[in-house]
């Protein structure tokens, strides 16, 4: 018995083998993305186990947790939070606290992360931000660079990049019949934190796709 199941296995790896060129690379391709997913390794790995700062910077004069600047650093620090191994946030609290301290100048931001201990400061310069297209649509658009600074070598500058003109949604637009200012300000807010975050963690391509759709009917 054992040797007729030793037989028929054999027999269908054989089957196996002959057949998948036949189907071509879509069927074998399928099955390795089921197997381990289309992962996105992260474009700067360098914030595991170490302290970091977020800070958001706008041309905008408005300030605080609840302007744009704040709600974009607070997004940020959350999604880190839950995808980077060991990573210890500084509080925004903490941050606004030591800012309005040490009169800081909004320039120096290496300062700013040795006055709170950081290992690592990310920092967001935010050089435009609208949630408008016209006076009854909403379209996020906005443009912000990425720095991060570590202070832990003599190389202070470890990544930077440029989100430039980030749209959300995508596609189309939001009458204002379906939401309002503040939800969608919410609404991109998640987005484009989303989008400035993941360039510091792995995750699946398949997520992009459609994300629309998904956020919108949060």
């Amino acid at each position: 018995m054992n040797r007729i199941r030793s037989n028929n296995w054999q027999l269908s790896l054989m089957i196996l083998c002959l057949t998948l060129p036949l189907a071509g690379c879509g069927v074998l391709a399928h099955s390795l993305y089921v197997i381990k997913g289309n992962k996105v390794k992260p474009v700067y790995d360098g914030l595991r186990d170490q302290r970091v700062a977020v800070i958001c910077m706008a041309s905008s004069p408005a300030a605080g947790p609840n302007s744009p600047s704040g709600m974009i650093a607070r997004e940020v620090s959350n999604i880190l939070t839950q995808h980077v191994d060991g990573i210890k946030l500084v509080r925004q609290d903490e941050i606004a606290d030591w800012i309005d301290r040490n009169h800081w100048d909004e320039l120096d931001y290496l300062e700013l992360g040795r006055g709170l201990k950081a290992d690592r400061v990310i920092a967001l310069d935010m050089e435009s931000f609208r949630l408008r297209e016209g006076k009854t649509l909403f379209k996020g658009r906005s443009t912000v660079t990425t720095t991060v600074y570590d202070l832990t070598t003599d190389k202070s500058i470890a990544y930077q990049a440029t989100a430039h003109d980030f749209m959300f949604p995508q596609n189309g637009a939001r009458h204002s019949t379906e939401a309002t200012e503040a939800s969608f300000r919410r609404m991109y807010v998640r987005a484009l934190g989303r989008h400035l975050a993941k360039a510091f963690y792995t995750y699946d391509l398949q997520e992009d796709f459609a994300y629309d759709a998904t956020a919108i009917g949060r």
